[in-house]
């Protein structure tokens, strides 16, 4: 890929995403900055308008279908959202394919009805809009969740789209952190289910496709997914250090040293501190 065709992908995203995520951090929009990032990395032809209108449209559908019973108590519009998102439309959890970097696209998951964490989390959120339902994005360990702030005690309702919108007590969230951590007995801390802003949200994507595209070789898409990071963040410790890396397959060492080395001064305790320090060992030395 050329740096030209690069530039004109991240300025196209800091014009339709960065500058309003960093801004406003307006979580509301989160749909439409996904859309965004389907649209400029895979699908370019992608209406994003059009697509935000189909999700809107379901979520229309959904208040007709309940608005005699109104009003409801949270836990009940929470399983009007389950049957109607999970039953009635067919939504799932595509875990045969989890990996498949379509499932981070919002656009496919509107249209193929299966998606991550991330992505089913994001369409939740849309519909729940819907039907005056607030909720907000929960960046928790390893899979992404969603959260209900009651407004009469500011207790939470933690929601898990990518599992048929159950809810989480503390004993489901533990069990979920030991499943992806085990051994390790990590404590369930209230820092895990803080609200996520947008820009975190973005991150979390990107980091997502860029993991998938990076395991398929598609090191164009992978490169993209890391630079749109970048533009979010510039000083994200291993967007540098994925930089370099991306850079050492292309061929151009004496770039990739200097984003490894910025890596390493950025994040100096990084685990991968003493495989990324070999790396740049490797590269130094004569061949």
């Amino acid at each position: 890929m050329s740096i030209n065709n690069l530039q004109s992908f991240i300025e196209d995203w800091k014009v339709s995403v960065v500058n309003s995520a960093v801004s406003s951090n307006d979580v509301d929009r989160l749909a439409e900055y996904a859309l965004h990032l389907s649209r400029i990395i895979a699908y370019p032809a992608l209406d994003v308008n059009i697509t935000l209108k189909k999700i809107d449209d379901l979520g229309q559908d959904l208040k007709e279908s309940i608005k005699q019973l109104m009003p409801l108590r949270p836990t009940q519009t929470i399983e009007k959202i389950n049957n109607f998102l999970f039953k009635d439309r067919g939504f799932k959890a595509n875990v045969q394919d989890y990996h498949n970097p379509l499932n981070s696209y919002l656009n496919i998951v509107l249209q193929h009805k299966f998606g991550i964490p991330i992505t089913l989390s994001i369409l939740y959120m849309r519909i729940a809009y819907s039907v005056n339902f607030k909720l907000y994005p929960v960046n928790f360990p390893a899979h992404f969740l969603v959260k209900h702030v009651l407004d009469d005690d500011n207790s939470e309702i933690i929601i898990d789209p990518f599992n048929g919108g159950r809810i989480m007590d503390d004993y489901a969230l533990k069990a979920l952190l030991d499943q992806f951590y085990p051994h390790q007995n990590i404590p369930l801390t209230r820092a895990f289910i803080e609200k996520a802003t947008a820009v975190q949200v973005m991150i979390r994507m990107l980091n997502n496709l860029k993991a998938s595209y990076y395991e398929a070789q598609d090191l164009d898409k992978s490169e993209i997914a890391n630079e749109m990071i970048i533009a979010i963040d510039q000083h994200n410790p291993d967007a540098i250090r994925d930089k370099g890396m991306i850079l050492l397959k292309r061929g151009k060492s004496i770039k990739a040293l200097e984003m490894l080395n910025l890596y390493l001064e950025l994040d100096p305790e990084a685990e991968d501190a003493d495989a990324v320090l070999e790396v740049i060992r490797q590269t130094r030395s004569p061949k």
